[in-house]
């Protein structure tokens, strides 16, 4: 009775046709998506993944791809048929079909009186018409990522290129929305990245022959003053394709690979020019070659890099290397001379720092009693750095969340709260909070008045 097979029933076939329907399905979505990375459409394969909820659970295998499935189907269907399939047709142009109206009236020319013609004024045989808007008006307000299609970049690219372009394509930051205004102080190193960055951008007649754009600006001080807020605010303001760029994505284990990278990273920059290149903590990636235990791989990775960035000038577009660093006095003196533009960016003087107390205490969740002096709590944070002064407030508004924590039983009372703070509580957060980058400014001084350019 073992070797007896009972027969299928009627819900176990369907739920076995669901099943494969459900795989077929999924399998064509995965071979949709992996076609769309490999042409670089990656924008594209993003919405297509987020739309199809394709969590990256599967992937195409090795061995199969459309294009291979395109020709095995065209092989069977010329053996079967003995004859090409027929995948595409062209669309017919049709004419717009308008809505039928009432008969038209049979025109009869007016009659013209002799008096009128002898009255007529003589007009110009022909108008000019102007338009409102310029077009380059509306070509620099999109950014060149949403002008130019990445298919364009990969039309002749080998595979193994197009692997690295989908991993640096990531890297690409689309505007951020801030702008000069999140910016507290700063006014002069606003100033400078204005005519650095925005300037050759928005007015690329001015700046040619010997007043070129700069090719790299440096901004440099104690940690937390504002170095990378600049760097989105000019992301934001500028219009370019900003590239930021980290270790994890330059350095490969495999020899030579990283050296393709940069090149295929200032590839893309000069395809979406005006371009940004930002790195953050340059001096990871840039140190001093002079320095004891420099290994070769390291060598090599910025003797192309500094390659690459003097090659900038016989690329088309602008391509402009902003970079980051809280320790300047380590980066290598080929890569300064580079960075032609040398920013110090100190600790928010008193003004900046009562800003910054009123930004960050002046919400709709908290309660001021009684009211607080600004001017006070900027005199007592001398030294204290934008961040130092992020995480005063925090820490002032922890201690009133700390009363209320044992208490919060009910979600929505936690959520519609409004917290009330006081100014001993704030001046307490002051005292737990101890500056971080004070020692760090008289070096930074130093440096710049040294190595600066600005």
């Amino acid at each position: 009775m073992a070797g007896i097979t009972r027969p299928m029933s009627q819900m176990r076939k369907l739920e076995t046709k669901e099943a494969l329907f459900r795989a077929r399905k999924r399998i064509l979505k995965v071979l949709v998506l992996g076609y769309l990375k490999q042409e670089g459409f990656f924008h594209t394969a993003d919405t297509f993944a987020s739309e199809a909820a394709l969590n990256g659970e599967y992937e195409v295998c090795d061995n199969i791809d459309l294009d291979i499935i395109l020709q095995d189907y065209c092989s069977y269907y010329l053996i079967r048929f003995n004859k090409q399939p027929q995948f595409c047709r062209k669309v017919e142009e049709r004419a717009p079909r308008r809505p039928q109206t009432r008969k038209t009236r049979e025109r009869t020319e007016p009659v013209v009186s002799e008096e009128f013609v002898k009255d007529e004024v003589d007009l110009p045989s022909s108008f000019t018409v102007t338009k409102l808007l310029k077009d380059e008006q509306t070509v620099h307000t999109i950014p060149p990522i949403d002008r130019k299609p990445l298919a364009g970049f990969l039309s002749h690219a080998s595979h193994d290129k197009k692997q690295l372009v989908e991993l640096l394509y990531q890297d690409i930051i689309r505007p951020t929305g801030v702008t000069w205004d999140d910016v507290k102080g700063l006014a002069s190193a606003k100033s400078l990245l204005m005519e650095s960055v925005v300037y050759p951008v928005r007015y690329p007649e001015v700046f040619t022959g010997l007043l070129e754009p700069w090719r790299g600006v440096l901004l440099h001080g104690p940690p937390g003053t504002g170095k990378t807020m600049l760097a989105r605010a000019v992301a934001g303001e500028s219009c370019c394709t900003f590239f930021n760029v980290s270790c994890s994505t330059i350095v490969n284990k495999w020899r030579g690979e990283t050296e393709k990278i940069i090149k295929v990273l200032f590839e893309m920059a000069s395809y979406y020019a005006p371009s940004i290149i930002f790195m953050d903590e340059i001096e990871t990636l840039a140190s001093d070659r002079s320095s004891p235990g420099e290994h070769e791989a390291s060598r090599r990775l910025k003797a192309q890099l500094l390659t690459e960035i003097d090659g900038i000038g016989g690329r088309d577009g602008i391509i402009f290397l902003l970079a980051n660093s809280n320790l300047p006095w380590e980066i290598d003196p080929a890569m300064l001379r580079r960075l032609e533009k040398r920013i110090y960016i100190p600790l928010p003087e008193f003004k900046t720092r009562e800003e910054l107390f009123q930004t960050y205490l002046n919400s709709k969740n908290i309660e001021l009693f009684p009211k607080v002096d600004f001017k006070e709590l900027a005199s007592k944070t001398e030294g204290y750095s934008c961040s130092d002064i992020k995480l005063v407030c925090k820490e002032a508004l922890m201690s009133t969340v700390r009363k209320l924590l044992p208490h919060m039983s009910v979600k929505g009372h936690a959520a519609n709260r409004k917290d009330r703070l006081d100014l001993a509580e704030i001046l307490t957060a002051i005292e737990k909070t101890k500056p971080v980058s004070k020692n760090l400014t008289k070096r930074h001084v130093e440096w710049q008045n040294e190595m600066g350019c600005c």
